[in-house]
């Protein structure tokens, strides 16, 4: 599978020291935990991700950080594996990442054998983004007979635009992101299938300007939550439970204070 580009590196905040260096191919002891992590190489974490992207609205962006953090409290050296979304939950089962950080749900089809999902740490809801002046315009997937409306290869928008959309919507697939977001910049698309995102608390997590509108939000299956998590390598010793033991008391994005 051929790399991205990996972009700019985001700043990551001072994380304390909380653990010792491992030796003799034990990577760390994690903070709060007793529990050696072993990895693929010694001192190493390597994460696969979508990318490298710094705006704070993005996503990527936040999981990006989130893995950084995650590397950073295990006291190892993050190797980042840059790779497209779709089928990336099958990089840690086939020992090619200990760690898939792509900002995917835990769908049933997406188990796979040598890897195993981690606690949640998000969790979404089905929309559209739509430009704020075509507010008045749209409301519901079904206003978009006639029109192009995008979604990234194997997301779950993909797979929910694949079922909802009505005959005459021109669903247009495209590999990652910042290409859909290209196409939607540049009039190619009339709206992006996507989601709102939400912390554990029920707060949403901003993602996007006033130029943007999301409309017509639903579950992707009628009253089950879809909760984003890790895809962790099962021969990673101790790397699932640290990883978890993370996640209980690291709330998700970091630019988002606890709520009080």
């Amino acid at each position: 599978m051929s790399l991205l580009r990996i972009g700019l590196v985001i700043g990551l905040l001072a994380v304390p020291a909380c653990g010792t260096s491992g030796s003799g191919g034990i990577g760390a002891v994690s903070c709060g935990s007793t529990e050696t992590v072993r990895t693929l190489q010694p001192g190493v974490v390597k994460i696969a991700i979508t990318g490298t992207a710094t705006d704070p609205l993005d996503p990527e962006a936040w999981m990006y950080r989130y893995a950084e953090r995650l590397a950073a409290d295990l006291l190892l050296r993050a190797e980042w594996v840059v790779v497209p979304f779709d089928k990336s939950w099958e990089l840690a089962g086939k020992d090619l990442v200990d760690l898939v950080a792509t900002n995917l749900a835990s769908f049933a089809d997406r188990v796979s054998p040598g890897g195993t999902f981690s606690a949640p740490f998000l969790y979404e809801r089905r929309a559209l983004r739509i430009r704020a002046a075509d507010r008045n315009r749209y409301r519901t997937i079904g206003d978009f007979v006639g029109k192009r409306v995008g979604a990234v290869t194997g997301m779950a928008a993909h797979r929910d635009l694949l079922v909802r959309a009505p005959e005459g919507v021109q669903v247009v697939a495209a590999a990652t992101f910042p290409e859909l977001y290209a196409q939607f910049d540049h009039g190619g698309l009339d709206a992006i299938a996507q989601a709102e995102y939400f912390m554990l608390d029920g707060r949403i997590i901003p993602s996007y300007g006033p130029e943007i509108v999301l409309i017509d939000h639903h579950d992707l299956n009628q009253g089950q939550r879809e909760e984003s998590v890790f895809v962790v390598r099962d021969k990673s010793q101790g790397l699932l439970e640290a990883v978890n033991a993370f996640v209980k008391r690291t709330p998700f994005p970091l630019h988002m204070p606890p709520r009080s």
